[in-house]
């Protein structure tokens, strides 16, 4: 055989084996659009290939982990609007079953389309557009009050047993992921304790584009006025790790602040802290934790807990430690979140929670000794209805006519309903005292 037989021999069994493989590598993807369309023409009622497609990426997607799902073409847009903190709507957050009865307003944000309309706490919202919501579920109702920029919503509502039309333009709305100890009647917040006004008290339920920050907003506006911090992440679920890695680097000048490690082995990347803080090493902190805090949350108390900057305070976190990874689909228009790394604090500690772990297994993160502090359900409650009380501005003062315009709390004597508040305050003095007491040379 010549030696031009020879390669055009060689190079058909190439194209040969490349069809071999690829055909079976994409033999899966051929057998779900086969059954997709074998259910699409014979299935006894009838259904849409897309939303076959749907279902197949979302229990593709779900049987991974929990955290791992399909987000849809109509959930991408409020999908990325929690984390890059902005929305269009009205600026109103709403409760229902099985939580309460009924779609109730919980708290407007200050200043926005649903505050200046005059929706209250309290409020039942019983039709939206004149249709009667009362049988909908949660996520439907606020699909609903939500919609484009510069539409207009009309709201039936509930205000004590009397009826009420409100309308209002919806509008983007910019979601504060950091809240202080109380609104100023300006709609400001105060970021000192009342009852500790030389403690610093800085809340956050999201790790959004904006969080760090924020945070570092609020840190320098107190240069000078505090000698302690608190950073209250309870029930903060996490969000972007970078903005969790900037919040670390705010109170660290150097050292690791995380490790991820995907599957291969040689996948790992750290990131350290860059030189220069907000707040000087010698401002004691304290990380206020329970049991919904996690991921990012879990992120920052780990690593400030593990360089000893910060003092843990509250209840063992969530056990969250794995890091998804958004890839857009359908041309852009969805999105598939799935888990692509485990991340590990600075002590190397194991964050996530395992299926079978119990409480004696290592994981999340605990709080530090002397500072675990549990609640039961009723203390939680009591502790969320005093944060909610204190972030609504007609509570101190704003809008004077108003009829919940009244300071309904002007001491903070309700402080003593959150013992966990409660024991990073005693710690935190207890610190600054030892700081400040002479010292023998």
């Amino acid at each position: 055989m010549s030696g031009k037989s020879l390669k055009i021999l060689f190079v058909g069994l190439a194209l040969c084996l490349a069809c071999y493989f690829n055909a079976a590598r994409y033999r899966p993807g051929r057998d779900v659009a086969y059954a997709i369309e074998i259910i699409t023409d014979s299935y006894v009622d009838p259904i849409s290939q897309a939303d076959l497609k749907q279902a197949a990426m979302q229990g593709m997607l779900e049987s991974l982990d929990p955290h791992s799902s399909f987000v849809s073409e109509d959930s991408l847009g409020r999908f990325n609007a929690v984390f890059e903190q902005r929305f269009a709507g009205l600026g109103v957050q709403v409760e229902g079953p099985p939580i309460r009865p009924d779609i109730t307003v919980i708290t407007t944000l200050f200043n926005s389309p649903a505050f200046r309309a005059g929706l209250m706490p309290g409020d039942l919202i019983v039709q939206v557009d004149g249709i009667d919501v009362r049988s909908m579920d949660t996520s439907e109702v606020s699909k609903k009050i939500s919609g484009a920029v510069g539409s207009e919503v009309l709201l039936g509502i509930d205000r004590a047993g009397e009826r009420l039309n409100i309308q209002a333009t919806r509008e983007f709305v910019d979601v504060e992921s950091v809240t202080g100890d109380r609104r100023r009647a300006d709609g400001s917040w105060d970021f000192q304790l009342q009852s500790a006004p030389q403690i610093a008290y800085i809340h956050s339920d999201l790790f959004g584009e904006r969080t760090a920050r924020e945070i570092e907003s609020a840190l320098k506006s107190l240069e000078g006025k505090i000698d302690a911090v608190i950073l209250d992440l309870r029930d903060n679920g996490g969000g972007l790790l970078q903005a969790a890695i900037e919040v670390c680097d705010l109170f660290l000048d150097e050292g690791r602040i995380v490790s991820t490690q995907g599957r291969q082995q040689a996948s790992i990347e750290s990131i350290d802290a860059q030189r220069g803080t907000v707040v000087p090493s010698s401002v004691p902190i304290a990380v206020l934790i329970n049991s919904n805090s996690a991921s990012a949350s879990e992120v920052v108390a780990a690593c400030l807990k593990d360089h000893q900057r910060a003092v843990i305070v509250g209840q063992r976190s969530y056990g969250k430690g794995s890091v998804q990874s958004i890839v857009p689909v359908e041309g852009g228009r969805a999105a598939i979140r799935f888990t692509t790394a485990y991340y590990f604090p600075p002590s190397g500690q194991r964050i996530h929670r395992k299926p079978k772990d119990t409480d004696s297994d290592p994981w999340g993160v605990l709080p530090s000794d002397g500072a675990e502090v549990l609640l039961n359900e009723e203390q939680n409650r009591q502790a969320i209805e005093r944060m909610r009380r204190r972030s609504d501005p007609l509570r101190n003062g704003a809008l004077a006519n108003h009829p919940l315009s009244k300071v309904d709390d002007p001491d903070d004597q309700q402080i003593t309903q959150d013992p966990q508040l409660v024991r990073a305050i005693e710690i935190l003095r207890a610190r600054a005292s030892e700081s400040s007491a002479p010292k023998d040379l």
